[in-house]
């Protein structure tokens, strides 16, 4: 291919945005074809007499953006004609769940139509984060990761410019400030959303949380913020590590549940034995999804706002901004508690 990128070093658009705008409008008129190779950095530094730097900072920023990719000894090549891409997004979550999909749906659609975002699981598995995240350090202009508790972590994160990287849900304790994060802080969470609870929580003999999930891992403060506040208030609790098909409950008991099995096996055995959900048992099940809100007469739950979370890191992405804040967490009322 005869392609030659022109600049005009009289103009006031810095020299990198000149070269990026020349690659893009010739895609936009066909010039560049899907699978075309550019030409090489050192031709056009030399060509135009600017430093490789200058050219390396314009290419990655088309393969950040989907627009080219970098194949490793022979150059960059052409990979799509949708040239209005601003922004690629890399989201790495631990696993998929309703409640994610809320965050991941809040994200797209608040990014709106010139963006991408590509999701990814790291299943809490050190070596599938390593992976991912190295393989995709270059082909995005922001990466949105939710870490667990691993601390090498924190080294695996490196690989990220600082400046495009926002961490997710949580932040462990591990990892220095200074990070993007739009985040939970589990322990006061949980335990000032039982305050709200409070008058309810009063009505039954005792307290259960039911401390496990089969698709994620608990984060230990929950349990924590759990306990704090039953100690502090005078709470008959205990903590289970399930409900079983036959579990045997009472009148009087009331249940905060995490693993959303367990809230249907619950519900199942209220049924069976003809115990009032919200008057003879009480029921919270954490982290709200919309099936909760029509289930039954719906299910109280503990809860943040998932869909706020993705819009918040959106807006973060596109006005560019630095922002580490909690999200917002509360308890809803739907009266099976």
């Amino acid at each position: 291919m005869s392609f030659q990128i022109e600049i005009d070093k009289s103009l006031k658009v810095p020299i990198y945005q000149q070269i990026t705008d020349f690659i893009i409008k010739g895609i936009e008129t066909g010039l560049v074809q899907v699978g075309d190779m550019l030409p090489s950095i050192n031709q056009v530094a030399r060509e135009n007499n600017v430093a490789r730097e200058t050219v390396i900072k314009s290419f990655s920023a088309l393969q950040e953006r989907g627009i080219v990719q970098a194949v490793q000894g022979k150059g960059y090549f052409v990979m799509t004609k949708s040239v209005d891409i601003r922004n690629r997004v890399f989201l790495l979550f631990d696993t998929f769940s309703a409640y994610k999909q809320t965050f991941y749906k809040a994200l797209r659609d608040s990014l709106g139509p010139n963006s991408i975002v590509d999701l990814y699981f790291h299943h809490f598995n050190p070596k599938i984060f390593k992976k991912l995240l190295r393989e995709a350090v270059g082909n995005y202009t922001y990466y949105v990761v939710l870490p667990f508790d691993y601390p090498e972590i924190a080294d695996y994160l490196k690989y990220v410019p600082e400046e495009h990287l926002c961490l997710t849900d949580r932040y462990p304790n591990y990892l220095k400030n200074g990070y993007s994060a739009v985040y939970q802080k589990f322990d006061d969470d949980v335990y000032k959303a039982l305050t709200t609870a409070g008058q309810l929580i009063k009505k039954y003999n005792c307290l259960t949380l039911v401390f496990c999930d089969t698709i994620t891992e608990v984060p230990v403060e929950l349990k924590e913020g759990f306990e704090r506040y039953c100690s502090q208030n005078g709470i008959n609790y205990q903590i289970s590590c399930g409900i079983a098909s036959d579990e045997i409950i009472s009148k009087g008991d009331s249940f905060l549940i995490i693993d959303d099995d367990d809230l249907v096996r619950l519900v199942e055995i209220a049924n069976e034995r003809k115990l009032i959900i919200g008057q003879d048992i009480g029921i919270i099940s954490y982290n709200d999804t919309p099936l909760k809100k029509v289930v039954g007469n719906g299910i109280s739950v503990i809860s943040t706002d998932f869909k706020k979370m993705g819009e918040t890191i959106a807006g973060m992405i596109l006005n560019n901004e630095k922002v580490c804040v909690q999200n917002p967490c509360r308890f809803i009322d739907r009266g099976s508690f």
